[in-house]
């Protein structure tokens, strides 16, 4: 069953990994890991909102973070082309 704590957990697992593939690949980040990184500064156990919010906010930037994975080189400028 997903709540609003193991959603955020695996957005913090999947943000991770995703920031090191960003590392590895030699690709700068965009607005989707800002936001997400903002997403995940208020967990769902110390803030007041509905779980659905919760939930639903982690599941569509996990979603938006693997996609971003996999079209990582179409998506994300090169470290060398902005120099």
């Amino acid at each position: 069953m997903l709540t609003p704590t193991t959603t955020y957990i695996l957005l913090l697992i999947v943000q991770a990994f995703h920031l090191l593939h960003h590392r590895l690949v030699k690709r700068h980040i965009s607005f989707a890991e800002v936001i997400s990184a903002a997403v995940l500064c208020v967990p769902p156990f110390a803030v007041p909102l509905p779980a659905w919010l919760f939930i639903g906010a982690h599941l569509s930037l996990i979603a938006v973070q693997i996609v971003g994975s996999l079209w990582i080189r179409k998506l994300s400028p090169d470290w060398s082309k902005s120099e």
